[in-house]
């Protein structure tokens, strides 16, 4: 089977996200996706947070993180130890994998959204899928990825990075698995049985996440 799953996704865990874990899965319930993966900055979310929401919404959460490694952004899906902002790209995959987490490059060719840049994929010791689609990227910048990823063989992922609940499945991942659940999916996900579907987020949703960051920025000044 063949399920829809957002793997990219940020809530007001992370100081640039507007919408709260729970609004993020009912959107991804609603727009029809099968699970969505909770992937803040530098902030991890814990398996029980997933796992309850998971319950509550019957969609398959994916406990993840973004991490600000000092090449650039790195998605670690299931993490289970600590890997710290500033590590080096090449560690934090190594520390990933050796623990049993499944990373994968974000928005790589993109500069503006923190990329590690075509250089960093291609001198990495290991086959990490990339996103060849991200709906937040610039479309320059995502043919450069799929470029990228059609060049090096790799598994290609689409994801949102919505910071907002309405950009949420904007763009998704087709995952081919043999059952609906979640080790089934990170398993289908880490082999790299992928395909990329969607598009870009629309102007005006994106302008309304932009006022909605400045709004709480403004709010967080006032209370501190």
């Amino acid at each position: 089977m063949e399920l829809k799953f957002d793997l990219h996704v940020h809530t007001n865990a992370s100081p640039d996200g507007v919408s709260s874990a729970l609004e993020i899965v009912e959107a991804a319930k609603a727009r029809g996706l099968d699970g969505v993966a909770i992937t803040d900055h530098d902030v991890v979310m814990d398996s029980q947070s997933a796992s309850s929401l998971s319950e509550r919404t019957g969609l398959i959460v994916i406990p993840g993180v973004e991490v600000s490694t000092y090449e650039g952004h790195l998605v670690i899906l299931l993490p289970r130890r600590a890997v710290h902002a500033g590590i080096g790209l090449s560690n934090a995959v190594r520390m990933a994998i050796e623990g049993g987490s499944v990373p994968f490059i974000p928005h790589p060719t993109d500069p503006i959204s923190h990329g590690v840049g075509e250089e960093a994929v291609v001198s990495l010791p290991y086959r990490l899928p990339i996103e060849s689609l991200n709906a937040s990227t610039l479309s320059r910048y995502n043919r450069r990825a799929e470029e990228l990823a059609n060049r090096l063989s790799l598994p290609k992922l689409a994801s949102s990075d919505a910071h907002i609940s309405r950009a949420v499945g904007d763009a998704y991942s087709l995952v081919s698995t043999e059952e609906r659940s979640l080790d089934a999916a990170v398993e289908a996900i880490r082999s790299g049985r992928t395909s990329p579907r969607g598009g870009r987020t629309s102007f005006g949703i994106a302008l309304e996440c932009y006022w909605l960051k400045l709004l709480r920025r403004t709010n967080l000044k006032k209370s501190g």
